[in-house]
């Protein structure tokens, strides 16, 4: 029989298109995460299209201070492989739903950016930045919001620790704090 089917039982797990899906290559330390795009029987053989999620460290320019420990970038790559390769299933969350789960496990990631592999491009471009340090929002890098101008800031970036910072019931960053003590608005 050849042709495409709906699922596939992997180990008494089903597996279906849009799954997102951690797959283990052969010799590798390290599982790859896919999206199933379809499934399909070809001379006895099952395999899956995957639409793969790229690491920061898998791209060119690699891996930089704001990309999380979880983040993945979807991609435009797609390659067909054996369901045998199949591992697990995951979840990839967008960012903001990401930030609200109460507890992230191993097979929790989140994605904000599309990588064009072919092009070694990302999308969107650019990202809204933060703090003095003028990075992109890292979900794994505690941040204080200032009571006054409402930014937001990494403590260690304005000369603060994460404890002094978060317990206060009004911080304010640098800045505001010397704009009051000068009385500039």
């Amino acid at each position: 029989m050849t042709g495409e089917v709906a699922r596939v039982v992997i180990g008494g797990d089903v597996f279906q298109v849009n799954d997102a899906v951690l797959v283990k290559a052969p010799g590798a330390n390290e599982r790859y995460v896919g999206r199933i795009v379809s499934v399909a029987v070809e001379n006895g053989a099952v395999k899956a299209r995957l639409c793969w999620y790229y690491r920061p460290q898998e791209t060119r320019g690699g891996r930089k201070r704001f990309h999380g420990v979880k983040e993945l970038f979807s991609s435009d790559h797609y390659d067909w492989v054996s369901v045998n390769t199949i591992d697990a299933k995951c979840e990839v969350w967008s960012l903001r739903e990401y930030q609200e789960l109460e507890a992230v496990t191993e097979f929790d990631f989140y994605a904000r950016f599309l990588y064009r592999s072919s092009r070694g491009e990302f999308r969107p471009e650019k990202v809204p930045v933060f703090c003095k340090c003028a990075e992109p929002y890292n979900p794994d890098r505690f941040m204080v919001e200032c009571d006054q101008c409402n930014d937001w800031f990494h403590p260690e970036c304005v000369n603060e620790t994460k404890s002094s910072a978060s317990q206060l019931d009004v911080w304010r960053c640098p800045d505001c704090r010397l704009s009051k003590i000068t009385g500039e608005v």
